[in-house]
């Protein structure tokens, strides 16, 4: 019984193989008709070994590029420095900011290169952002008690205003960005592209006044009087941040913008605040 089922399997391999000979001397698609064409099912059969033994080969050839690169010595954006102006879009004109608006961003971040191809990488890890928006000439009552965040060209409950005058939001946050580097072994050294995300916890918002004035311009307590009210009741607690960097070496120029909305619902207009600038990274 095991003699027979041998030969049985011997006569159905040389049978295949038999097969596969008669099919390479079949001849050229040309030369057969439209049936034959039609019927040949071992066409891409005979095609399809030949391409992927073509992608293994570049499969290959790819790893076999990157198997010598050095990156024990790469270099990182371990700490991020950003400094730029600020906006807010969707703003009403009671929103409309009068002054230098701006933002200050710092980093700590690890950088993980991906191993198919060191081109790119992963960065992430944890920051702080102040945001100082200025309303100059205008008062953001954060501690109203209504539902709406009152916007005035006075201070509540007098006809003085403040000559400068600033909301500041001062968050937590997680970035991440996949970032690319035309010099894979020293970042630093060459072009450098990075787009993310980061989200941010609100630690404290507060606005400033400073000097104090009259209707008729002049002061009530002198230039160096300043004036502080926190309250967080207003603002969202969290929120998303779209980024973008782009640089050579230390360098580069970042972009933000906020996705999630500045305000509660309710508390007013739908303000996301926006920020172009340039940053540093030291390895």
């Amino acid at each position: 019984m095991k003699k027979f089922i041998g030969l049985f399997t011997i006569a159905i391999c040389s049978m295949g193989i038999l097969k596969a000979q008669i099919t390479d001397v079949t001849p050229p698609v040309a030369a057969r008709s439209s049936n034959q064409v039609s019927k040949d099912s071992t066409a891409p059969a005979i095609a399809q070994p030949v391409e992927t033994e073509a992608d293994a080969q570049r499969a290959a050839d790819k790893k076999k590029k990157f198997a010598n690169i050095d990156l024990s010595h790469r270099g990182a954006d371990h700490f991020m420095f950003e400094y730029g102006g600020m906006g807010l879009s969707g703003s009403t004109s009671d929103f409309a900011t009068k002054g230098f608006s701006r933002e200050f961003n710092f980093s700590f971040m690890l950088d993980k290169p991906f191993k198919t191809n060191p081109h790119y990488s992963l960065g992430f890890g944890v920051g702080y952002s102040s945001s100082n928006l200025f309303f100059n000439g205008k008062y953001v009552d954060i501690k109203a008690t209504g539902s709406e965040l009152p916007v005035t060209t006075n201070i509540t409950g007098s006809s003085n205003t403040f000559n400068k005058f600033k909301l500041v939001l001062n968050y937590f946050e997680i970035p991440v960005e996949l970032r690319y580097s035309a010099n894979m072994e020293q970042p630093n050294k060459g072009f450098r592209i990075a787009f993310g995300l980061k989200g941010g916890l609100l630690l404290n918002a507060h606005t400033k006044g400073k000097n104090e004035m009259t209707s008729d311009g002049s002061t009530v307590y002198g230039k160096g009087y300043i004036e502080k009210e926190y309250s967080k009741r207003f603002f969202k607690s969290t929120r998303v941040s779209g980024t973008v960097r782009v640089g050579y070496g230390l360098f580069s120029v970042f972009g933000t913008y906020q996705l999630t909305p500045l305000l509660n619902t309710g508390a007013g207009p739908s303000l996301h605040p926006y920020s172009i600038g340039l940053g540093i990274g030291i390895m």
